[in-house]
């Protein structure tokens, strides 16, 4: 079965592991998250609803979103499970779903698991010859079925780990005192790039051309073809706003990039998501002045110049994850409000979905909810339409039934069209969004 003609929630193995009684997803922040087709799949992370604080999410679930239904939908996963884990990284390889690194009770880890999303069984790799050292909010992507991976935090690199003392810098944390001779558990930044092989199950080091970006954490990247553009991040004490790109033929870096137009502040914890042929949308993130940030940015990567969208949208967010569909929307989930660092300070994290969109929707999306909030006059038509259009109305109208839900909205709209051209909000419950929103910022 390809991914394109993948419903996840449809497939036998998700209908068997329903779970009933779980019906919103969890607030939590460093996470992880990707869509297939028209579903957000949402794994791990933390949150503070814990009696004793702040607590991991567990790991033997997977939470499905559909923006259509509006629904969210919980299922068991199998097999060797995973350690939880908040700051992991992933990537997807069709029909698995990888993920690794990442930080969990006993610090930060470097084992590598995957799920195969048609089975939801999890399997733990066995990895063959030296492996990266253990770290979290490091950076990943895809390109030519390798899983590349830069940067990151964790303990020093040394010979036990897959290094190279003449190309990998790692900058201690300048906040943790140590004496000299405890090296091995000194803790810090790195810029190395690595990637792994699926076919072999093997890390390779990647030797680089070029100037390469400085040692960090909290970062953000994006593939775009042969080209791999980051932007921001942690370095020691302070955050960055510098843009650089990899070129993955070569494994040359560009150096810093000088861009033209306003130029966004300094961040860690953003997200960015490529949009279009040649643009990147930037959301949110944690200020060099310690502020969650709410604004949205494009980038232009042909020209290298920025332009602010939004300067605030009222839901500021940190840690959290922005991932695009099929339909064109991007999908921000979960994430932190407030001051993450602030140890006197309650861990404030979401459980909503913030849509974005840079254009409008497609005329077939408005025609088919229009058709579906006008139900009464049109249902009897219904079995007129193409079969894939009766499958939609079909499953809208189980799930708008299923009492088992205490319904509420699980979107805000961040940019974009209102929500109440879609089957979601009445125009009156699009209008009280609106106004909570406005007595909140």
């Amino acid at each position: 079965m390809s991914k394109q003609q993948t419903c996840l929630s449809l497939l036998p193995a998700w209908q068997a592991a329903k779970v009933p009684s779980e019906v919103f997803c969890q607030e939590r922040c460093g996470h992880n998250a990707v869509c297939i087709n028209n579903e957000l799949i949402i794994w791990g992370g933390y949150n503070n609803l814990a009696d004793n604080g702040a607590q991991y999410c567990p790991t033997n679930v997977l939470w499905s979103f559909s923006i259509e239904l509006d629904r969210w939908l919980c299922v068991k996963t199998s097999a060797e499970l995973p350690e939880c884990s908040s700051g992991a990284c992933s990537a997807i390889l069709w029909p698995y779903w990888y993920l690794f690194c990442g930080h969990n009770y006993n610090g930060n880890s470097n084992s590598i698991s995957r799920i195969d999303l048609c089975t939801l069984k999890w399997e733990c790799l066995k990895v063959s010859g030296k492996i990266i050292s253990p770290r979290d909010k490091a950076s990943s992507w895809v390109f030519l079925k390798k899983i590349y991976c830069f940067g990151g935090f964790g303990p020093r690199l040394d010979h036990d780990f897959l290094w190279c003392p003449d190309e990998d810098t790692f900058t201690d944390d300048p906040g943790v005192s140590l004496p000299a001779e405890a090296e091995i558990s000194r803790m810090g930044w790195n810029d190395q790039l690595v990637y792994f092989d699926t076919e072999k199950l093997e890390w390779v080091l990647v030797h680089c051309q070029g100037e390469k970006p400085s040692s960090r954490a909290a970062h953000a990247t994006v593939c775009i073809n042969t080209k791999v553009y980051l932007f921001g991040g942690r370095h020691s004490t302070h955050r960055l706003n510098d843009l650089h790109c990899l070129d993955l033929e070569s494994h040359t870096w560009s150096g810093m990039i000088s861009c033209t137009g306003n130029i966004p502040e300094k961040r860690s914890w953003h997200s960015m998501t490529h949009v279009g042929k040649n643009e990147i949308m930037m959301y949110g993130g944690f200020s060099g002045f310690e502020i969650p940030l709410d604004d949205i940015w494009m980038l232009n990567v042909e020209s290298f110049s920025w332009t602010s969208i939004k300067h605030s949208t009222g839901l500021p967010r940190l840690w959290h994850t922005a991932s695009i569909n099929s339909l064109g929307d991007i999908l921000i989930f979960g994430g932190c409000s407030n001051n993450i660092l602030d140890i006197e300070a309650n861990l404030e994290t979401s459980d909503k979905v913030i849509l974005i969109r840079t254009e409008p929707f497609s005329l077939e999306r408005l025609c088919l909810h229009s058709v579906y909030k006008n139900k009464k006059y049109t249902y009897e038509g219904w079995n007129l339409l193409p079969k894939c259009l009766q499958e939609w109305l079909r499953l809208k109208s189980a799930a708008d039934q299923d009492k088992s839900y205490a319904f509420r909205s699980n979107v805000l709209l961040g940019l974009g069209p209102s929500l109440s051209d879609l089957a979601l909000l009445s125009e009156e419950e699009a209008e009280k969004c609106k106004l909570a929103l406005r007595l909140i910022v």
